[in-house]
């Protein structure tokens, strides 16, 4: 029972009819608290179980995704090495019957030409670091300082008197 009693009238406290509507809000209001209880757990459990399947199905979705990248990338590489089987069945002789360089080695022959101008650049200058290297190196020579000489002091004539 609630601690009511006290507060209320001494006639209403020994009344039947009060003491058994308190008790009954007392049994509505301890049910109500049971149902919000309840509820609660039941929602932990709930958001529990969400977040398991989430994770599941975010792990199903992932494992979709990286097979359906794979399938294609190697579509992808199957096409690239079709247009290069292309290229090279097809482009290729007839740009050598026309008398036009292949643009793979127009590619080699560049390249060969920057590596000439490189090997050039290097021989040149060990070259110029070989002549720097015989050349003997001058040391500037320090020039001697001779302090002044200041007027002697009478105590330094003493000194030379005695």
């Amino acid at each position: 029972m609630l601690k009511t009693k006290k507060l209320l009238p001494r006639k209403l406290a020994a009344n039947q009819v009060v003491v058994t509507m308190q008790e009954a809000v007392t049994n509505v209001i301890s049910a109500n608290l049971n149902v919000l209880y309840v509820t609660r757990d039941q929602g932990r459990k709930v958001w529990v179980a969400l977040g398991t399947t989430a994770g599941t199905l975010a792990a199903q979705n992932l494992r979709l995704l990286k097979t359906t990248v794979a399938a294609a990338n190697d579509k992808s590489v199957a096409a690239w090495d079709a247009v290069e089987q292309a290229l090279d069945e097809r482009v290729m002789p007839v740009l050598d019957k026309v008398g036009l360089a292949a643009p793979a080695q127009f590619g080699v022959d560049l390249l060969g030409k920057g590596v000439h101008r490189v090997s050039a650049q290097v021989v040149e200058l060990t070259r110029v670091r070989k002549v720097a290297a015989r050349r003997p190196v001058r040391k500037p020579v320090a020039k001697k300082v001779v302090a002044k000489r200041s007027a002697r002091s009478p105590r330094s004539a003493v000194r030379l008197a005695a």
